[in-house]
Formats: structure tokens, C-alpha cells, sequence
């Protein structure tokens, strides 16, 4: 299990999120991961079964597309 902590400089729904965050075709392959929005604090744990983890600059940069597809001036910082 991987955790990613990020802070926006904006709020995102976490529903529309998802919806982002599930239309990327090439997620499919990675691991399932669970969100918690907190404000515009966002926790992502990684559920891998496999021994390597996620590289993060491989989960920033797709975490990062999916704020991009719904607000394309959103900052984020990870903590």
C-alpha cells in the first residue's frame, strides 16, 4: 500500500474527480486507488497486491491530468 498526500489551490468534487480520474484509458492497468477529499486536501491510497509500487512521478503526473481535465489552472502540492 502506497499514500500520496496533495494539497489543491482550489476545491475539486470528488465525484467529478473520479469520473475524470476513471476516463483514462490507460489507468486500467495500475492499481485501485481510494480518495479522500478533505477541503482541498486530497489522501490517495494505493491498493497493490504486486510487490513494486507506483512510482510517483507516475501517479503525479496522471493524478495531475485528471485535475487538469476539470479545472485547468488548479496548482498542486505534494505534502
Amino acid at each position: 500500500m502506497q499514500r500520496f498526500m496533495a494539497e489543491l489551490s482550489s476545491p475539486i468534487d470528488k465525484v467529478e474527480f473520479e469520473k475524470s480520474w476513471q476516463s483514462d484509458l490507460a489507468l486500467k492497468k495500475e492499481p485501485k486507488v481510494e480518495f479522500v477529499f478533505l477541503g482541498q486536501r486530497v489522501s490517495a491510497v494505493v491498493h497493490s497486491e504486486c510487490a513494486t509500487p507506483w512510482p510517483s512521478a507516475g501517479f503525479h503526473h496522471a493524478f495531475s491530468l485528471a485535475i487538469r481535465r476539470l479545472d485547468r489552472v488548479c496548482n498542486i502540492r505534494w505534502l
